[in-house]
């Protein structure tokens, strides 16, 4: 059975559902409602709705068909008139979980009813040590994963390096990938990172609407998306939160640096940018999340500058405060680049982002508000991010400066040089000028006094 594009959208005091089904048959179609729940049959779809609240079925409801758009409109009476509705536009959300795990109530603190638990137990740290993915919940699923797709992974083994270690491994491995020369010739050449520094993101405009409808290709895709309860703990939860912080930095680093112009080559920065993405790495609080975010900037991306990675920080604090829905938004565009990757990069849509998807549709918006304020309040300086930026950049500016004085004593030389030969020069073209002359005066008075003497000579009749 296919599951059909759907959207909901509530007055006051009524349920508006639009099911879009053009390959049906009108007369064998059923629908069924029970409080929360709404079914609808119409071969070849099947769709189950948990709704956030109760609806009835009554006289007054309706139904309508539009054969030409293939579009069933549907209309029911809230059970409790006035009330709003929550989240009718979370698609995936509204669907019927696939799986439930079992939870004991009396260790359970429930964040909201679509889905995710925080349980109370202390973490088992044993269980967990060599896991990964989203939650880090997998643990044998995927067997040496790294080797498998060496492109998009640097750590090859997870199930062998324990998350605490992963952090230790990915700082040393960064070091090694530095390049002062590349971070130096970014540092001076102004000119060339200008562009990028003063560009507006999209979500900062003024014309900006941060509650856009869902186009029909997300809703395909988050339809298609199994729903699902989450059960965390308390180390769990905070880690996916600040795993997304992280993807996202990646994210906005592409926006920012290709102007909102994708490239074939945006599937890899924010893969590499990510150290959740490339090492399976889980971060225990913010400050050590840009960190991260900002030596993997300074490393690896063809612009490393490093007030950049600060423009790129506040476009990540800003996205946050537009809503979970243009998260969503942001998180469908990561997963399309990620499928249409020539490096197998759908492996991370399984391992984290098709789960992200979900998991935001469910969290509180004031997780994100407060994941905002957290970046806001973080201050990263060079010396944070441990690659020695302030020693070379004064040793590159004691070199220019070196480099201008000589150039400067050059110049300075060569007209001293110059000064110095010119009266010599000078005067030897008057010295010759005057020589020729006196030459020439002294061969015209020479031919001029023989003349003379001949003439008097054949003059004289003596």
């Amino acid at each position: 059975m296919l599951t059909p594009r759907f959207k909901l959208s509530q007055d006051e005091n009524h349920v508006f559902i639009t099911v879009h089904a053009p390959y049906t048959n009108v007369r064998d179609t059923e629908v069924e409602v029970d409080g929360e729940s709404l079914l609808f049959v119409s071969s070849p779809y099947f769709l189950r709705l948990q709704l956030p609240g109760k609806i009835v079925e009554n006289e007054k409801s309706k139904g309508s068909y539009k054969a030409d758009s293939g579009d069933f409109e549907l209309t029911f009476d809230k059970e409790t008139p006035g009330e709003h509705f929550e989240n009718l536009d979370m698609i995936t959300s509204l669907l019927a979980p696939r799986d439930i795990p079992n939870i004991n109530p009396d260790l359970v603190e429930m964040l909201e009813e679509g889905g995710i638990t925080i349980d109370d137990t202390p973490d088992n740290a044993a269980v967990n040590k060599y896991a990964y993915g989203f939650g880090n919940k997998i643990t044998n699923q995927f067997s040496r994963i790294g080797k498998e797709f060496p492109q998009i992974f640097e750590l090859k083994e997870p199930e062998t390096v324990s998350i605490d270690e992963r952090n230790f491994f990915r700082t040393d491995h960064e070091e090694d990938k530095f390049s002062s020369d590349h971070y130096l010739a970014d540092f001076f050449d102004e000119e060339l990172l200008a562009p990028y520094l003063a560009y507006t993101q999209v979500w900062n405009k003024p014309d900006f609407n941060k509650d856009a409808d869902f186009t029909d290709d997300e809703v395909t895709l988050l339809k298609e998306i199994p729903n699902k309860h989450f059960l965390f703990t308390q180390s769990e939860y905070k880690g996916v939160l600040l795993g997304l912080v992280d993807i996202l930095y990646g994210y906005c680093y592409d926006k920012r640096t290709t102007l909102n112009d994708s490239t074939v080559e945006s599937n890899w920065t924010i893969n590499k940018l990510s150290a959740t993405l490339s090492w399976f790495c889980t971060f225990k609080d913010m400050k050590e999340v840009m960190v991260a975010c900002y030596r993997r900037a300074l490393i690896y991306p063809i612009f490393r500058n490093f007030e950049l990675c600060q423009v790129v920080k506040n476009d990540v604090k800003t996205l946050l405060q537009k809503g979970k829905k243009y998260i969503i938004k942001c998180m469908i565009d990561i997963h399309h680049l990620f499928n249409k990757s020539n490096d197998a990069r759908y492996i991370l849509n399984q391992l984290y982002i098709q789960d992200y998807l979900v998991f935001l549709q469910k969290c509180r918006s004031e997780e994100l508000d407060e994941l905002s304020k957290n970046i806001a309040n973080i201050e990263v300086n060079k010396n944070d991010v441990d690659l020695e930026l302030e020693e070379l950049e004064e040793a590159a500016d004691c070199v220019q400066q070196e480099n201008e004085i000589s150039v400067v004593e050059n110049e300075m030389a060569l007209k001293m040089a110059s000064m110095s030969l010119l009266p010599d020069l000078k005067k030897g073209n008057l010295f010759v000028s005057d020589s020729d002359d006196s030459d020439s005066s002294s061969d015209d008075d020479t031919d001029s006094t023989s003349e003379s003497s001949e003439l008097d000579s054949d003059d004289d009749p003596s």
